[in-house]
């Protein structure tokens, strides 16, 4: 518990773009370089840095990735720079006995806009090689909202590709009962003012093939992305 807190803590003084990791390593390096201890002493304190490490690298990316976080912090800076008094903010990790183990880390009010995120803040993911069960289909042009299964939910999706939405009008795809499509999948989502991370849509990119009566059917645009995919490779493998 005593970890999280220091790296929790560690966080506040962390800007956006910058990893937690780089707080971890700084305080080993302060514990490391005490000139004054023995070679005992540095063997265990070596010793117990390794295990801090250790701790720390499965910590770390939960923390930085973590948006109620970085919501918080964020909202800790708004507030500052709402009292024009507020001319700095200095950080400064303690152990127990309320030692520094960390440089002071000075943050101006000018640096206050490293740390904010604003409310509703958009994220996207794009997922390759989705398979979504086909419940619902929709046989026109528009927006409208198709019906699948996807990771055993029921979500509502916006098919967005051009080349599939055509063989699908013109009556060369035909829908049943347990119709999947490989394709990929762009899922739409909001962080809100609680940092508290929801999906808000589903939109298929592209599909790269479908089932119809049991057998797996490539589309052209899957076939023009593995040549691409072909042609990517074979180009790396020139210059690699």
């Amino acid at each position: 518990m005593a970890l999280v807190n220091s790296l929790v803590a560690a966080s506040i003084a962390t800007p956006n773009a910058t990893s937690v990791q780089a707080i971890v390593d700084s305080l080993a390096n302060k514990l490391f370089a005490d000139k004054e201890m023995d070679d005992a002493q540095r063997a265990q304190i070596q010793h117990e840095i390794n295990q801090l490490k250790e701790q720390a690298s499965g910590l770390v990316p939960l923390i930085d990735q973590n948006t109620i976080i970085k919501k918080r912090r964020s909202n800790f800076y708004d507030l500052l720079r709402k009292y024009q008094k507020v001319k700095s903010i200095s950080v400064t990790l303690t152990d127990d006995s309320k030692k520094p183990v960390t440089e002071e880390q000075l943050i101006a009010r000018e640096g206050f806009t490293q740390y904010l995120i604003t409310a509703n803040t958009s994220a996207t993911q794009v997922i390759d090689q989705a398979q979504i069960e086909i419940i619902s289909p929709v046989l026109m042009k528009g927006n409208h909202k198709w019906k699948g299964m996807y990771n055993g939910a029921a979500i509502s999706f916006v098919m967005k590709s051009e080349d599939f939405m055509g063989m699908v009008e013109s009556g060369k795809v035909e829908f049943k009962s347990g119709s999947m499509i490989n394709c990929t999948l762009q899922i739409e989502k909001k962080i809100n003012g609680a940092g508290v991370e929801r999906i808000i849509g589903y939109n298929i990119l592209g599909v790269g093939s479908y089932s119809e009566n049991g057998k797996t059917i490539e589309t052209p645009e899957g076939k023009q992305k593995q040549k691409q995919n072909v042609i990517s490779k074979r180009q790396l493998d020139l210059f690699g």
